[in-house]
């Protein structure tokens, strides 16, 4: 029911009211036109009343989900109807999620897969981080489907419900992993789905690493897609990485050919203003969408994005996607801040500072949004010897503990740890 609508009724009434109060002999009712309801409403626009509030607000405008709107406007956002604690599964740690980035091809080779399993069960590390559509687009697991993009880039490592059933039989909480827009295999099939030069092959960066275009609904539909068949095959959590245009977008994405797709006749935004939309769009559709499955969802997002807060080059708006998402995971390794980072002239030098500092700046932004996320930072149990002499050191699980205090310190209690090759340190108190 649009307001004009409203005012209508609302005008006859009173006419109605009116002429059987003054003049019982009077059998007809005056004209309403267009003309007398839009005096009308802008009268009564004019007041700051119950009224004015009840017909300011629009009825019926859809949400990516639905909405539910009746003669009262008590529409709401559906999407909205699940919390993080109505969606944890069983498995959600209770003392807050303690995890470890588990590289899939290392699952199936028993040496690994048990030194895993053992720091589970000897610690307090309680989840594992798996891939599911890994850094080059490779799909890992052995997922049934019949969809044709997602045969093409499978590699069938892993028979996901087999691997789920053990780690959960023994306690452990399961997050997939997607990389998301960064994607070398299905843009092979698709070079329409990324991004394309003057000569029509496709952009790569100087890892020969291709981007998809994330303007793209069927681009996003793709991922979307995957994390689906993950929460089908019983996935605790879908975790979505990568969730941004190339680095540097800004400086080079006008010599690139692509669509901007519901964007491209949009006079009214300019280019960095598009990107952050697509982007804060996906995540809210991801999330919209995997409710249905009861299944959170996490995003990895650049430390720095906090401390520009709208990263427009890669599409990242730190405050509009953490409202979007039910757990953040900022990307906040000591050995990727550039020099005198929160005050801390070499902050790879300094592991425990730089967290704390870090977390502080977080913890004061996402407690001024409306849907605060869990903050679950991703930390380094990695060697960055490439920052140059003198910037660097040896993270052992001296490095490690102090991270992780420092998470402790700040009230927090959830984190996960990075090394690429699922090699991590011994001596740490979880």
């Amino acid at each position: 029911m649009n307001i004009k609508r409203k005012i209508s009724y609302l005008f006859l009434s009173l006419i109605l009211v009116l002429t059987s109060c003054t003049n019982t002999n009077q059998k007809e009712v005056s004209k309403v036109d267009d003309k007398t309801i839009d005096q009308a409403a802008e009268e009564i626009l004019e007041d700051n009343g119950l009224i004015n509030e009840a017909i300011e607000k629009p009825v019926g405008e859809p949400y990516e989900v639905g909405v539910t709107p009746d003669d009262y406007n008590m529409d709401y956002d559906t999407s909205r109807l699940l919390s993080l604690e109505e969606k944890k599964s069983e498995y959600y740690p209770k003392d807050g999620v303690k995890g470890l980035y588990f590289n899939t091809y290392s699952i199936n080779n028993p040496e690994v897969y048990n030194k895993i399993i053992a720091l589970m069960e000897d610690t307090a590390l309680n989840t594992v981080v798996i891939d599911i559509k890994d850094d080059w687009g490779n799909v890992t697991m052995n997922f049934d489907t019949d969809d044709e993009d997602i045969k093409y880039s499978k590699i069938d490592i892993v028979d996901p419900e087999a691997l789920i059933e053990d780690l959960h039989n023994r306690g452990i909480y399961v997050i997939g992993r997607v990389t998301t827009f960064k994607d070398s295999i299905i843009t092979e099939k698709h070079p329409d789905w990324g991004f394309t030069l003057d000569d029509g092959t496709l952009w790569k960066n100087g890892h020969e690493e291709a981007f998809m275009n994330p303007f793209l609904k069927e681009v996003q539909d793709y991922d979307i897609k995957i994390a689906t068949l993950a929460a089908q095959a019983g996935f605790d959590e879908i975790q979505f990485d990568y969730v941004r245009f190339a680095e540097g977008f800004e400086t080079f994405g006008d010599t690139l050919d692509y669509s901007r797709g519901e964007y491209e006749n949009e006079s009214e935004m300019d280019e960095g203003e598009k990107r952050v939309s697509a982007i804060t769009g996906f995540v809210q559709r991801a999330r919209e969408e995997l409710q249905a499955y009861n299944v959170p969802i996490s995003i990895d997002v650049f430390g720095y994005a906090l401390q520009v807060r709208r990263a427009e080059g890669i599409g990242q708006d730190f405050d509009e996607m953490a409202n979007q998402t039910d757990v953040i995971s900022s990307m906040i390794y000591p050995s990727h801040w550039g020099s005198w980072s929160f005050d801390i002239e070499k902050p790879d030098l300094e592991p425990y500072e730089l967290v704390k500092r870090y977390l502080d700046e977080e913890k004061e932004i996402l407690g001024q949004l409306d849907h605060p996320p869990v903050s679950r930072p991703w930390i380094q149990d990695f060697t960055a010897s490439w920052i140059g002499e003198g910037n660097w050191m040896e993270y052992d699980g001296d490095a490690v503990q102090a991270q992780i205090d420092a998470i402790y310190d700040q009230g927090l209690n959830e984190y996960l740890i990075w090394n690429a090759n699922s090699e991590y340190s011994s001596g740490v108190d979880y």
